[in-house]
């Protein structure tokens, strides 16, 4: 509009007309004579016919130029792509085909050799959180309230000789006598369980609190408040609390707790050692218990899992699986697209991501076996490999041959 007003029509273009600059001189018939705009006093109907001209004129030049402009400006709008229901969907859906796994029965073999994955870049130590132990549980600790309860959490659990699962509606407990697909009771309701090697706890569907198992005797006792998750070593158990403040160590001792990191996304365990993802940048950070010292060691990955020598992560866009070196921030890349990841005390497992099936690595070798389809979720002991139905109707137990499986349970809560 600006560029419009800027130009006026040519001046002379009604008799000379200055829109009231000074008069014009004319030269004719041997003098000069002044303009007649100027010099004589038109009648009121002509000054109103020259006015409407003018102003016609002046209407007639905008007009044109905004048609011009609305023209220009409608050609070179860019279309817009739109994608189904109108979502913008992640570029990390497109992935290479050169990635996907191979024919069932022996998978594609991802080249061995350090890479620039998702899960290494360099950068500082993470800091070490300040002390001041806050018990989750105690009492006199200064705890934040207990969060409102509700079932949630893994329905299935394997310690390193036995496997549980939660039953359909989340009201009992049971565990695997191994025998002629026979379950023996353990516990009544429970909203999630989880396991170190040697220990199963479960968390209470009405007030949320942590449990221990003390299989030898039959009993359980509370240990601790409600938390976001729960991940065990071989010795250790840590909570992260609910509203992901901090990440604490149980102690052992009746139900008492130490904080052993602050702000925590989730946490995974090896045998050995704990590791957490930092909520604001999605990082995986890794604990040293001696010197109560965190270390950033890789960028975020979708899910972890650890056998008792080795940490495992899947990128964020799932493009692949990536082993830490233990060396820095180093990660070597093993396996192509996949979408998660399970680990028992000696093997890695991946379910891939196009079929589901799930496929077992064989480390020295560095090549992935297919040995069943999907599954909603697996478990592993110590030797044996525990897969639940997609319907949670069935588990079933990987008999050691390719793609054989024995169903040994009825249905599993989801």
């Amino acid at each position: 509009m600006r560029g419009s007003h800027s130009q006026r029509p040519e001046q002379g273009a009604v008799a000379g007309n200055t829109f009231g600059g000074p008069a014009a001189a004319q030269t004719g018939h041997g003098g000069t004579q002044v303009n007649n705009f100027h010099a004589s006093r038109p009648t009121k109907r002509r000054r109103t016919v020259v006015v409407l001209s003018i102003v016609g004129a002046v209407a007639v030049f905008v007009g044109t130029v905004l048609a011009v402009r609305l023209a220009g400006t409608g050609s070179a709008a860019p279309a817009v792509s739109a994608s189904p229901n109108g979502l913008s969907l992640p570029s990390d859906l497109n992935l290479p085909s050169s990635s996907l796994p191979g024919s069932p029965g022996t998978a594609a073999v991802t080249p061995s050799g350090e890479v620039a994955s998702p899960l290494s870049a360099s950068g500082p130590a993470a800091p070490v959180p300040t002390s001041g132990w806050t018990a989750p549980s105690s009492p006199a600790g200064g705890a934040p309230p207990a969060a409102a309860a509700a079932p949630g959490g893994p329905t299935v659990a394997a310690t390193g000789a036995h496997l549980y699962r939660i039953t359909p509606g989340h009201t009992a407990v049971e565990e695997y006598t191994g025998k002629d697909g026979a379950w023996a009771k353990v516990r009544g309701a429970a909203g999630g369980i989880f396991a170190s090697a040697t220990t199963l706890y479960a968390t209470d569907p009405a007030s949320g609190d942590i449990e221990q198992y003390d299989r030898g005797r039959g009993t359980w006792t509370r240990i601790g408040n409600p938390g976001s998750g729960f991940a065990a070593t071989g010795d250790h158990l840590y909570g992260v609390n609910p509203d992901h403040s901090g990440v604490f160590e149980y102690t052992g001792a009746g139900d008492g707790w130490r904080q052993v990191r602050g702000a925590t996304d989730r946490i995974f365990a090896s045998a050995t050692t704990l590791y957490a993802t930092d909520p604001a940048s999605g990082d995986i950070e890794q604990y040293d218990r001696g010197r109560g010292t965190w270390t950033r060691i890789g960028y975020p990955g979708s899910g972890f899992a650890a056998t008792g020598d080795h940490l495992y992560g899947v990128s964020v866009n799932h493009f692949g699986v990536f082993e830490y070196t233990g060396a820095g921030d180093g990660w070597t890349q093993v396996r192509g697209a996949t979408d998660r990841v399970f680990t028992s005390r000696t093997t890695l497992y991946a379910t891939d991501l196009t079929t589901g099936d799930i496929e077992q690595y064989d480390r020295g070798r560095g090549t992935w076996t297919r040995i069943g389809g999907p599954g909603a979720t697996f478990a592993a002991t110590d030797d044996h490999l525990y897969g639940v139905s997609p319907d949670h109707s069935g588990v079933f137990e990987y008999t050691g041959a390719n793609g054989a499986w024995t169903e040994i349970g009825g249905p599993v809560a989801p």
